[in-house]
């Protein structure tokens, strides 16, 4: 079986001195697992949580990443420099910046190719909101998503990327997607990607994961991993995760 993708995205929920000691937990509770851990803190906190995560088997990611190379682009995060802190992995695209910053299809093709220029790993989230869901509109949206970010890039690059399926209603609303639903999306995913090129193509889920309903997502044939977000704030928590 192949290594399982496990991102903890923490949000803005930590202050920087918490998420130093969280990530201090992290690396005692992940200290001989073979999972691929990635943790996604805050901006001020990447350069200590760096330090922290080197020598260990945890990888470094960031919640996002800059359309642009460096200018006069006030509040943004250049991509050559989360590189050069360590940082192995990138979300782009999740629901929360797609609905409260209103980014749209170029701005996240942008900071895929400015992630990738970097060698870093761009995770594009992917998803449907109710209303879609109700109208039947599920495939049309995970399509467009998908086109509006990925088509310009090359077969090569698109190996380079993850997508991670979050479906916008299960996020936050006390909501779960079945997995077989949550399946029938990942087929939509991987029949996309091998019209553009690509076989095999990593596919993670994330929506309200929680200890009761990973291993739902990860029976064989299901997912290649997880993104989870508020039951990644403990590490006894994201560990039963992991082993579910």
């Amino acid at each position: 079986m192949s290594i399982r993708i496990f991102i903890a995205n923490w949000k803005m929920q930590l202050s920087p001195s918490e998420s130093i000691k969280t990530a201090r937990s992290f690396t005692r509770a992940f200290k001989n697992d073979n999972s691929q851990i990635i943790v996604c803190p805050d901006f001020l906190s990447l350069p200590a949580i760096a330090k922290e995560f080197k020598n260990t088997n945890l990888l470094l990611g960031a919640q996002d990443a800059a359309a642009y190379e460096r200018g006069a682009y006030t509040g943004e995060v250049a991509a050559s420099d989360l590189a050069s802190l360590g940082v192995s992995y990138v979300l782009v695209g999740h629901s929360e910046r797609r609905s409260y910053l209103q980014e749209d299809d170029k701005l996240l093709a942008a900071k895929i190719r400015m992630i990738l220029d970097q060698k870093m790993v761009p995770v594009l989230c992917v998803g449907e909101n109710a209303a879609e869901r109700k109208q039947g509109r599920v495939s049309s949206v995970i399509r467009n998503q998908l086109k509006g970010a990925l088509q310009n890039l090359s077969s090569h690059d698109l190996r380079s990327c993850l997508i991670a399926y979050e479906p916008v209603w299960a996020i936050g609303t006390g909501l779960n997607c079945e997995s077989t639903k949550a399946l029938q999306v990942k087929n939509i995913i991987l029949e996309w990607c091998q019209r553009s090129g690509v076989k095999k193509m990593i596919v993670l889920y994330g929506g309200s994961v929680k200890p009761e309903n990973a291993s739902s997502f990860l029976v064989a044939g299901a997912f290649d991993g997880l993104l989870v977000g508020g039951a990644s704030l403990r590490a006894d928590t994201f560990k039963k995760i992991v082993r579910a």
